[in-house]
């Protein structure tokens, strides 16, 4: 028989090979439906699922069908991307023969899986729908209207705590004394019965969840009484894992005092914490404890008793057995708000910028809501966030009608309101919600981690051309604003979530989401778990390998430094668990990852940080659905070739110094953040490899930019084509300078018109490009230019420019920040008195912030520096501009927003007019700058707002009189250096709010002066931080007033040999509440005082580059040292210092 012709065989393969996919595609298409009619069934039966436990048990099944539907479908999804790769890859004729090949398989193999997938799928959502109608359960919430916020909720004002904060405030025995707040006549009748007489005393608040335990304890700890009366204030959260070790670490690395605890046992924590408490009286918040075991709480407050008289711990708990256990005192048990104090409340939490008296029927409604939340804040604000989405009737009657209130309400159980509100989330938002379940309570999310890994997770619906990222942050706001998590205290950058919406959180995804605490007992994992953490820093390997068979997870998330080594184990659960989706494991103990991870097909996020990985499989290049890629804090060397096929990578976060070895790094077009590109001369590292990478965020810095040939090959960057760039730093390097060359290629490296910050540095041209004009770049706020000597002119900048930077550039003149053009018309079409208002008008700039230094061709900034041209001015600073001679003094009083001015080194600079400053100013520095300073100190009048003051090298200088200085009132910090003519410090005394004090190199102030007054002066002083250079100006009255307040001395470059000896003893003897003690760069010292012994409060001794010490004083050093620290020092006496140290265990 003849050969079939093979165009024949193809024809006939082609047909089958489309029959077969048509008809697994309109399968899968019919999967995908019936999952989207779930996902709602399950939203909709979610609302009713407190009304029959048969009803939760068919949800749950559901869930986790609908869930098992989702992987398979991820799973034919990546399968079918392999084929279009390998299509790529193949001849044509082999990849069709193989693609039938892999039809048929599939035919015979995930078809049959999908039939089962579908059939279960069908036949629950069957069982749940024909429940509910047997309960009656047809009808369905209405979801409110998606009302756009328009103010954000926060907390500027308490509601109804004034009397239980006074109440607080005088229990930790702290002074009556003027406070911070406006209601403070409150009279309060102040419990003192203590149960046992302690150095340490604990006051316990105790309450239900939500009623504003913690708020309460935020506005005691704030309190400015507060922050004078405590010398050390730690703040613990501490929730249900109250472990010793880790508490002890957490309030060591919060006192801040350097101390290394990470390989620390109990033993040494304790003697460490005991330490330093000992120096303290200090005020510890321990919030939300749960401890029950008052062993464990005695072994905890063993070494916090020894602290200094008068140290308090304050505890939040929610059970009186707690509070009972931790405190010596009778505990404060807090109650929900009341009555009007409530409902005020109540109103800014549902009503927010909109007016109650407009919307009478809802005032009534609101009025019947509240009455149901018991006074719990937290309720209000959840709920109210709930009931501003619809101002309408009939969405607050559904609320208060719910069948929710009527549950049955037993201790410890969720509120019914944050259980209504969950309820209404959206799908998506619930999703999201659920899984921070998996974190412990009070842990900081870093937003954009969190919303990569929800994006990670697919909790991310797309919208249009949004970016997943961008939609994320949508969702994260949506549920701050209805304060399911919290803008945290510490960082702008994180939030957190009350403990009450965690235990929601755990409540509502108790099927879904686990997690390993060492806290927690024995915790039983669900099969049908998804979602995983460990929170412990160690765990048995048995159970670690046994994570290995829950094969339905898609995250493990370590969130500790686990001790243990896990290079065994996760090559275990790389092999089992096919459907991870997202993997930290930051800090943990690992080596290698193991090539194993190609199994993990559905790999999205992978965090790897601060490991002790060196290199990164090959087989990592084929995780096609890889989005972030966390490699910092590792010793990676380099990326495996083929790392740029991963191209959904959106996210990749090495050390900066490794990105530059990633060739033809272009191949990631996914990519939105690229910190440093270095261009090289070889084609994969040619600047034409930016060309695709059109989704870049942030900030873009380009470097070694003589590496690129034309401006043709730079136009290759498409940097035009960046929209989403903030920030664009170009850079030459040092080395070469080509006029010519780097305006071609600066020519051609046109950023796109929303770039916000462009700085040039190096750059050997001598004009600016042809874009850098208004009518390009409309977004530009900061621009700055560096280190472009030959740069001798700028066009006239965008008006959006806030802030203007030039470091050593040639200009002569600054560049204009107006349209000259625009003047013009107006003078053309205006008579000359209007003129002039209207020009000014229009030749104002937006600049903030203007700072040059080296311009060393510049020489006058008359023309240029005036107020109606500047109205926005804040900052103003020049420095080391040698041949500037002019600047028009006179006109700084007219720029009233400035608060910063500061003039270094600018020698020539003459003054035919007296220096006025604006009363908006708050710091002012002088430094070598002619003429100028002849107006001090009298310009320094009236500056009420001043905090700052700097006098360097003034030879005009000679007092600081008390009519002028008594005039500034908020004055923090004074530094007077080489100051030659100045003769008396008389006003210092007056200066109430001073903390710093640094005066240096002034001959002529004499040992003794007039008193300026009484030495018992009574002004309230915070603690004064004191830097000198010769030991003999203590003995000026104007300082030894001072000595009392005195908490830090520091002699610098002192050139004494000796110091305090003689009749000079006694100027030590004065330091009664000395705390920390500095010899700085006195190369002269040839000893330490010999009376340092009577420092009796003294905690801190630092000696550095004192090389003439050889011993340390005769009689020692003070008992109550805890620190010692020193550095270049000779040998001697260093050894002699670590010995000591050694000793005393500091």
């Amino acid at each position: 028989m003849d050969a079939i012709p093979s165009a024949a065989v193809s024809a006939a393969e082609e047909e089958v090979r489309l029959r077969l996919l048509s008809s697994f595609s309109e399968d899968c298409r019919r999967l995908e439906t019936t999952l989207t009619k779930s996902r709602i069934l399950i939203d909709r039966a979610e609302r009713w699922s407190f009304k029959d436990a048969r009803l939760a048990q068919h949800l749950t099944q559901l869930k986790d069908a609908a869930y098992d539907a989702e992987d398979f479908l991820n799973d034919i999804d990546y399968q079918d991307q392999q084929k279009k790769i390998q299509a790529q890859q193949s001849q044509a004729s082999q990849f069709l023969h193989n693609s039938l090949n892999y039809l048929r398989n599939l035919m015979n193999g995930a078809a049959k899986t999908m039939k089962t997938i579908h059939r279960r799928l069908d036949t629950i959502a069957a069982d749940l729908e024909g429940l509910m109608g047997q309960l009656g359960l047809h009808g369905d919430y209405s979801m409110p209207a998606n009302r756009q916020m328009g103010c954000l909720v926060n907390e500027p004002i308490v509601y109804g705590r004034d009397e239980e904060r006074e109440k607080v405030i005088e229990l930790l025995g702290v002074p009556r004394g003027q406070s911070n707040n406006e209601n403070d006549s409150v009279s309060v009748s102040v419990p003192t019965k203590r149960r046992k007489k302690e150095n340490v005393s604990v006051l316990s608040i105790y309450g239900m969840g939500g009623v504003g335990k913690t708020t309460l304890a935020q506005v005691v700890y704030n309190d400015e009484r507060v922050v004078k009366d405590f010398n050390l204030k730690i703040w613990i959260c501490v929730s249900d894992n109250f472990d010793v070790n880790s508490l002890s670490k957490e309030i060591i690395d919060n006192a801040g005092k350097g101390y290394e605890t990470d390989h620390m046992n109990l033993s040494s924590l304790q003697e460490t914490l005991k330490k330093i408490v000992m120096a303290h009286c200090f005020l510890l918040i321990l919030d939300d404890v749960w401890n029950e075991d008052s062993r464990e709480w005695q072994k905890f407050y063993a070494p916090l008793s020894y602290g200094q008289e008068g140290s308090m711990i304050l505890v939040t708990t929610r059970t009186l057995k707690v509070a009972n256990i931790a405190g010596t005192m009778d505990p404060i048990f807090l109650e929900g708000l009341s009555g009007n104090v409530y409902w005020d409340f109540f109103k800014s939490c549902a009503f927010r910028c909109e007016n109650p008296e407009d919307y009478p029927e809802l005032e009534k409604i609101g009025i019947d809501i509240a009455a149901k939340l018991k006074g719990s804040p937290l309720a209000a604000k959840t709920l109210g966030g709930l009931l501003n989405e619809d101002m309408g009737a009939e969405h607050w009657t559904t609320i208060l009608n719910s069948e929710l209130w009527e549950l049955p309400q037993k201790e410890g159980d969720i509120l019914p309101a944050l259980r209504l509100s969950y309820l209404y989330l959206l799908p998506h938002l619930k999703r999201c919600f659920s899984f921070c379940s998996i974190f412990p309570k009070d842990y900081e999310f870093d937003k954009s981690d969190l919303t990569s890994i929800w994006v990670a997770e697919g909790f991310v619906i797309p919208q249009g051309n949004m970016l997943l990222e961008d939609i994320a942050t949508m969702y994260l706001r949506d549920l701050t604003s209805r304060c399911f998590l919290q803008q945290s205290h510490r960082d702008p950058l994180n939030c957190v979530m009350h403990d009450l919406i965690h235990d929601l959180a755990q409540f509502v995804s108790v099927d879904e989401c686990s997690r390993i605490d060492k806290g927690r007992g024995q915790i039983r994992i669900p099969k049908t778990v998804r979602h995983l953490s460990i929170c412990c820093t160690s765990l048995e390997e048995k159970k670690l390998m046994e994570l290995a068979s829950y094969d339905k997870l898609r995250s493990i998330i370590i969130l500790s430094k686990f001790r243990r080594g896990l290079d065994s184990v996760i090559d275990c659960w790389f092999r089992g668990l096919a459907n991870i989706r997202c993997l930290k494991l930051s800090f943990c103990k690992i080596t290698e990852l193991p090539e194993s991870i190609s199994n993990l097909n559905h790999l999205r996020y992978l965090d790897v940080s601060g490991t002790s990985i060196r290199s990164l499989p090959n087989s990592l290049c084929y995780l096609n659905n890889l989005q972030v890629l966390n490699v910092t804090k590792c010793r990676l060397g380099c990326f495996p070739q083929g790392f740029t096929r991963l191209q959904n990578l959106r996210k990749l976060y090495p050390r900066e110094a490794i990105i530059s070895k990633i060739s033809e790094i272009g191949k990631l077009t996914s990519l939105q953040y690229l910190p440093q590109f270095e261009v090289q001369q070889d084609d994969q590292h040619k600047i034409g490899e930016l060309k695709h990478m059109a989704q870049l965020h942030g900030c873009l810095h380009i470097k070694n930019l003589e590496n690129v040939e034309s401006k043709e090959d730079a136009c290759e960057a498409e940097l035009d084509n960046k929209p989403y760039l903030d920030e664009l730093i170009l850079e030459w390097s040092r080395r070469t300078s080509n006029s010519h060359h780097d305006m071609e290629v600066l020519e051609g490296l046109q950023p796109h018109q929303k770039l916000k910050q462009l700085e040039i540095r190096h750059y050997g041209g001598t004009t600016s490009p042809s874009w850098l004009r208004p009518q390009t770049l409309t977004c530009l706020s900061k621009l700055h230019i560096e280190e472009c000597r030959k740069l001798t002119e700028l066009p006239c900048l965008p008006p959006s420019l806030t802030s203007l930077v030039l470091v050593n550039v040639g200009l002569n003149s600054l560049p204009r920040l107006w349209d000259d053009r625009q003047d013009s018309t107006n003078e053309s079409s205006s008579s000359s008195s209007s003129s002039s208002s209207s020009s000014h008008s229009n030749r104002s700039s937006s600049l903030c912030n203007l700072h040059i230094s080296r311009c060393f061709s510049l020489t006058n900034l008359d023309g240029w520096l005036m107020p109606h041209y500047l109205p926005s001015l804040e900052a103003f600073r020049v420095e080391y501009c040698k041949n500037l001679t002019s600047l028009p003094p006179d006109n700084f009083k007219d720029f009233v927003s400035l608060k910063t001015m500061k003039i270094i080194a600018c020698p020539k600079l003459t003054c035919c007019r007296e220096l006025i400053l604006p009363t908006s100013i708050n710091e002012v520095v002088l430094r070598d700058c002619g003429d100028l300073d002849r107006s001090l100190p009298g310009c320094l009048q009236n500056l009420k707002s001043l905090t700052r003051l700097v006098i360097h090298r003034s030879p005009y200088i000679t007092s600081l009189p008390e009519q002028v200085m008594c005039q500034l009132k908020s004055l923090e910090s004074l530094s007077i250096v080489k100051c030659e003519e100045l003769s008396s410090l008389g006003g210092l005394g007056v200066l109430a709010s001073l903390k710093d004090i640094s005066i240096r190199y002034c001959p002529k102030l004499a040992d003794s002066e007039p008193p300026m007054f009484d030495f018992t002066d009574e002004v309230q002083r915070a603690e004064i931080c004191l830097c000198i250079d010769r030991t003999t100006l203590l003995k000026l009255q104007s300082l030894r007033n001072l000595v009392p307040f005195i908490r830090e001395l520091e002699m610098f470059c002192s050139s004494e040999p000796e110091m305090f000896v003689g009749e000079d003893r006694e100027l030590l003897w004065w330091f009664k509440s000395l705390k920390h003690l500095r010899f700085s760069y006195c190369d002269k010292l040839n000893s330490l005082p010999t009376e340092l012994h009577r420092l009796t409060s003294l905690q801190k001794l630092s000696i550095q580059n004192c090389s003439k010490i050889h011993f340390l004083p005769e009689n020692g050093l003070p008992p109550s040292l805890t620190k010692l620290d020193f550095h270049g020092c000779n040998e001697e006496f260093t050894r002699q210092l670590k010995m000591y140290k050694s000793l005393k265990n500091l």
